[in-house]
């Protein structure tokens, strides 16, 4: 019995790997141009919300220009950008696409700037790093 079994098995793989199969998808029309201006929309798109460090918030301009100056000193590397959001100064560092990518990073500047946090901003996609 497990003999036969054995045969039968064998013949159907035999059987089954000389099949060419081709599987053919038809997509109605409106599925395909729906798709088409996704893709385009995506492409257009300069900017993403993503993550940015945030070291300093004051209604004061000259401790932020201060704080970026520093930040600048330290980190040369690192963009910085500043936003006035009335009455507030920001200084905001970096960008991210997503909070855990700047984890370490926010927690290594915390001993220069204890009160840096994460922020949500839309980052654009070429200051990303891939």
């Amino acid at each position: 019995m497990k003999k036969l079994y054995l045969i039968l098995v064998g013949m159907f793989l035999l059987s089954a790997s000389s099949i060419d199969a081709q599987v053919l998808i038809k997509e109605e029309p409106a599925v395909a141009r729906l798709m088409n201006d996704f893709v385009y929309t995506n492409q257009q798109k300069e900017s993403i919300k993503g993550w940015r460090i945030q070291i300093i918030t004051t209604n004061d301009r000259r401790n932020s220009e201060n704080a970026k100056a520093r930040f600048q000193r330290l980190y040369p590397e690192i963009n910085v950008k500043w936003k006035q959001e009335v009455p507030f100064y920001k200084v905001q560092i970096g960008a991210y696409e997503t909070k855990e990518e700047l984890q370490a990073f926010l927690q290594e500047i915390k001993v220069d700037f204890p009160s840096a946090i994460p922020v949500v901003d839309n980052v654009g996609i070429d200051e990303l790093a891939f």
